[in-house]
Order: structure tokens, then sequence, then C-alpha cells
């Protein structure tokens, strides 16, 4: 029996690494202008970010005039939250986009790549990079379907001139509104700027006469913002695990993921369709039309933004099948995934379905845990690592009952194990008869093998709900803790190794090895009824933990190390009292 739960065990795990990757993927976790060249200038680089701003000189609205056709213009958005330029191309396509949202009078999100891929803790986080195809922007833009084939209407539009518009930067104050307004052939349109939102509304009144169709499509993708923790690559292979492009049609959610250097041919999902969006980890791009579409198109290209090596998709969604006249409200929202503000878009709250919760029965437990962990932070006001050992203090008070119970029907089990040892002798040859004197001998001394794992099963939607949320949440994003820790969203690496260890990687991080020990000294206390075969294999299993946590983000690691030394506290104080 021995021998069988020991292989039971090792199939049990061993399936549950091997379906990890799949569960990931399922829930969606596998350039320069005049005007912006995207890294700063020489005193933001040097002495850090700053938030933008422009001065105007001297400050003359322009005058009530069209702009003309043909011509193309950057105008410069300037919000409490970021700086945009979009171009006259496609009627206000975004061609440079950069984050610069503060809380407590600092930069909430820094650290990201300059227009030339070169990656800065100093530089804002920016989305969209200008490399210098302003014509082929399409963020959005209409593409127009006749005779079979689709083109894009992303040609300069004329814009109508307005007093809020001064050496063409348009600034929109907190609580403020401000619309901008383009034309060409058959197109009206109009930008709506919340100076409180991410969202820009852009609403289209065309007609295309007799073209087949129209489509509202985002051809620009999302750039990536995390550093690479493998010196091999230019690109976080952690962050584009979690790049896609979805569809979300009929309470259902499609997606693509670019898992190499070729890109995916378009992909038609033929459905009513609600919203698309591309995401990386921390930041995406959702668009929401206020009339579904008859279908979706999914795609990207592999850029090379700094090297050969690149492995970058630029992903491009569509919603397509629109009448060639009429009128089509599209919203669009770019920005951190942050669900307060993913929740506001839509209706239904649907867009969050992008944020990786996780499966349907464990949603509700990562929604508790990210609401837990903000309201510990803003309540308090304390540093996000505090939080996590609050956290941490919490779930072994709520757990310990649960692992009380688990302990002592461990220990009654070492109890009964060598008359067990002596039926599985005796009935070896018989295993029917082997089965019934073994439950007979568990019943009379009233243990069950199965109360032992009981526990943690329960335990489970909770323990995976922490393994999502401190893994992919954006507040620990930039979180610094103390010492060495100085991003709960990155490993805690501390020293550089000069080459790359499979599935470990190129940096010894010290939190995962603090984790393998507390792991140790628990497993040295339960394991005590357990075989030498069992217990080789558990510690085989703790060498596993401590090199594939080497690569996994700091906070989440910081949880389990102190976790496991609760648990461990727990378990030699029950000892002890026995």
């Amino acid at each position: 029996m021995s021998t069988q739960r020991n292989i039971l065990a090792a199939i049990l795990i061993f399936g549950i690494f091997m379906l990890i990757p799949q569960y990931m993927e399922m829930i969606g976790v596998v350039p320069e202008m005049e005007y912006d060249d995207g890294n700063g200038s020489q005193a933001e680089r040097q002495t850090g970010p700053q938030v933008d701003t422009y001065s105007a000189t001297p400050s003359v609205p322009e005058k009530n005039h069209l702009h003309s056709a043909g011509v193309s213009e950057i105008l410069t958005i300037i919000t409490p939250l970021y700086k945009a330029n979009i171009s006259s191309y496609g009627g206000g396509s975004v061609v440079y986009y950069k984050i610069h949202e503060t809380k407590n009078q600092t930069q909430r999100y820094v650290g990201g790549y300059d227009s030339l891929g070169v990656y800065s803790k100093a530089n804002n986080v920016v989305l969209l990079h200008d490399i210098g195809h302003t014509s082929d922007y399409c963020a959005p833009c209409l593409s127009v379907k006749d005779e079979g084939v689709f083109k894009k209407h992303n040609q300069a539009f004329s814009r109508k001139t307005s007093i809020d518009i001064i050496n063409g930067v348009l600034e929109v104050g907190e609580g403020e509104v401000k619309e901008i307004h383009y034309e060409s052939d058959g197109v009206q349109k109009k930008l709506i700027v919340d100076g409180d939102s991410y969202s820009i509304n852009h609403f289209f009144d065309y007609d295309f006469k007799s073209a087949d169709e129209v489509e509202v499509a985002w051809t620009s993708g999302v750039f990536p913002s995390e550093p690479s923790i493998n010196s091999s690559l230019s690109y976080s292979a952690d962050e584009l695990s979690y790049s896609s492009a979805y569809a979300y049609q009929n309470e259902s959610l499609e997606s693509i993921t670019q898992n190499s250097q070729v890109g995916l041919p378009a992909e038609v999902f033929n459905e009513k369709t609600d919203w698309v969006a591309i995401r990386t980890k921390f930041f995406g791009m959702v668009m929401l039309t206020d009339k579904k579409s008859n279908y979706a198109s999914l795609s990207s290209e592999n850029f090379l933004f700094r090297g050969d090596d690149d492995v970058l998709p630029i992903y491009s969604a569509g919603m397509g099948g629109y009448p060639s006249r009429g009128q089509l409200n599209v919203t669009t929202y770019l920005g951190p995934l942050d669900v307060d503000r993913i929740d506001l878009l839509g209706q239904d709250k649907s867009v969050s379905s992008i944020m990786n919760f996780g499966w349907s029965i464990i949603q509700p437990f990562s929604r508790a845990v990210l609401w837990t962990v903000k309201t510990i932070h803003n309540s308090l006001g304390i540093n996000y690592g505090f939080v996590l050992i609050i956290i941490a203090l919490l779930m072994r008070v709520i757990t310990g009952p649960l692992t009380r119970k688990s302990y002592e029907s461990s220990a009654k089990m070492k109890i009964v194990a060598p008359l067990q040892k002596k039926v599985q002798e005796k009935y070896k040859n018989d295993p029917q008869r082997l089965q019934q004197e073994m439950g007979k001998l568990w019943k009379e001394h009233g243990v069950n093998p199965v109360s032992g794992c009981l526990p943690m099963l329960i335990q489970w939607p909770i323990l995976m709900s922490f393994f999502i949320v401190f893994r992919s949440t954006i507040e620990f994003r930039g979180a610094s803790f103390f010492g060495w820790i100085s991003d709960l969203s990155q490993p805690d690496y501390l020293i550089a190794l000069p080459f790359d260890i499979p599935l470990y990687g190129g940096a010894v991080a010290i939190l995962p090895i603090l984790m393998g020990i507390s792991m140790f000294l628990t497993m040295k206390i339960t394991m005590q009824a357990t075989d030498d075969t069992q217990k080789t294999f558990m510690y085989f299993m703790n060498v596993f933990f401590i090199l594939i946590f080497n690569s996994f983000p700091s906070g989440l690691t910081l949880y389990y190390t102190i976790f496991n030394f609760l648990s461990y506290q727990q378990q030699l104080s029950i000892k002890n009292s026995k």
C-alpha cells in the first residue's frame, strides 16, 4: 500500500505540474519623431521619472479654420494620467502613449523601454512607441471592405480648430472633458477625452456608399514594459507568457497567443462580439463599441524591437460586419490592468475576464484576495511586503484548525502503521481480503487515511487564488519591501550567474532558498511517520520548488515563505504539546 501511495502521489504531482502551463494558458497566462522620442529629457534620464509638463511659448489658441487634409499632423494630449501623441492619419490614431499617473505625488508606474528598446527603471511606462511609419497606424481606425478586399481608411484627416489646443497641445485636467473633431471623405469623427480616465471615445459618422462592410480595428498592439530576467532574452519571458489578444463573444472569451518569432495570421471568430482586447502582463488595450459586431478578427506579427532574436508580438484586434454607412461609437481603454478601472468598462464587468482570475470556481477567491490586499494597504498605508505578512498571519489563523486535524490524523496513522504492515504482509496475496482487513483496522483505531488530505483539498481554491493574484497583480509592480527586495513583482535576484540554468534561470534569488528551508523544516516534523521512499520523494519536490520559484515574483515567494515558517511553528507547537 505504501508503494502504491508513493506511485499515486508521484502521478498526481506530475500531473499537476504538467497541467499548470495549460491552465495558465487557458486563463491568459502563456520608432521616433521630433515631437517626442520617448526617452524623456536629459534631466529625466539622470534624476528619474518626472511628471510630464508642457510649456507653451507663447500660449496662443488656434484660429478658427480647418487644418488641411492629406497633411500629417501630430497633436499631443496631456491628462493627469497619460501623455499621448495622436496623428491626423486615421482621424486621431494614437502613435505614442506614455503613462505618468501619480499617487501621493509619486509616479505609480515606472520602469519601461525607450524608443530604442533599452529598459530603464527611470523611464515612464510607454505602451505605444512611434517607429516612424505614421500612415500605417490604426489605433483605432476604420477598415473598409470593397470588392472583397479590406483597406484601412487611415489617410490624413482634416482637423477642426479648437481654442483648447495651444501650440499643438490639448491639456485635459482633472474633472475635464474635451473634444477633438476630424473629417475626411465620407467620415466625420469626434474624439472625447476625459481627464479622469484612460478611455477615449471615438465617435464615427461615416458613409462609404458602395462598400461591402466596415470594420473598426486596432493594429498597433501594446508594447512590453517589464525587464528580462533571462540574459538570453530581450524581454521578460514571464510578461510574454501573459501577452495575448482576446475577443468576447456570447459570454465566452476567445484568444490567440504568439509563442515564437512567427506571427499569427488573422483568425476570424464568427459570432456577435462585445469587445476585443490586447494585453501584456500588467497593461492592456480594450476596444468596445455601442453595437455588437458580427465577428472579431485577431492576428499578430513579430516585431524586432531590439534585435534578430526578439519574440515581441504586436497584436491586431478588429470588430467587423458593420454596414457601409451609419454611426459607430468606439471606446478604447489603454492603461494599467487595475481591476477597479477594468470593472468600469462595459456594463457586465465581462472585461475583467482578461485579468487571469482563474477558473470560475477560483475567481471569487481571487477577487477576495485582491480586495483584501488593496484594503489592508489603503487602510493602514503600509508597504505591500508587510501586507503579505499580515495576510500570511491571517491565513495561518484561518487554516490552523485544518492543519491541526491533518497533523492529528497523521499521528494516528503513525500508531497504526506497524499493525498495517502486518496486515499487508499477511494478506498480500489476497487483495480483496486485504482491503477488508485494512478497513476494519482503520475503523477499530478511528483513523481515516483520506482525512489527512482533506484539509489540503479544502484549502486548494484559496491557495490557488493566492498563486494567481500574487503572481500577476499590478499592485506589486515596482513595490519595494526592504534590502535586496526592490520589486515585489520581480524575482529577488541578488547574484547574477554567467550562464543560464534550465528551469532555474541566470541569477540566484534568496527568497526561494528561504522558502525551501521553511518547507524542509515543516517536512521533518510532518513526515516522521512516513517511510524513507516517501521522504526522499518529498525532499526532491522541495528542491524542485526552489528551482521553479527562483523565477517567480518575490511577492509570491515572500508570502509562501512566511506562511511556511508559521506552519512550522504551529507543527512544532502541536508536537511539543503531545
